[in-house]
């Protein structure tokens, strides 16, 4: 993984839930340390597709926390939330969950 680590500012990582990520995060912040850059000024975000279950949700958002991630995305298209507004709840609520300021 050579090209993000030396020309991009950040990665996204999306698809084979959190471990996978988490792991491939610390790959590429090392990869980023060795090539001289500094590794907080690297961006790393989560693309959570577990939104059904907020708690499993929860749990990923602090792992991913915990490992230094710097971004998320939450996805809750498929959660049958039938207008915008049940969107901007489901985040809302998820964001109290989260302590999230």
């Amino acid at each position: 993984m050579p090209g993000p680590a030396r020309l991009a500012d950040g990665f996204i990582f999306f698809g084979g839930g959190v471990d996978h990520a988490i792991e491939s995060w610390s790959q590429v912040r090392e990869r980023v340390g060795d090539l001289g850059r500094p590794i907080e000024d690297f961006g790393g975000e989560y693309v959570a597709l577990s939104g059904a279950d907020v708690g499993v949700l929860t749990r990923e958002i602090d792992a991913w926390r915990e490992a230094g991630g710097t971004h998320l995305t939450v996805v809750t298209m498929g959660l049958g939330l039938d207008s915008v507004v049940r969107h901007i709840d489901y985040l809302a609520n998820l964001a109290n969950r989260i302590n999230l300021q």
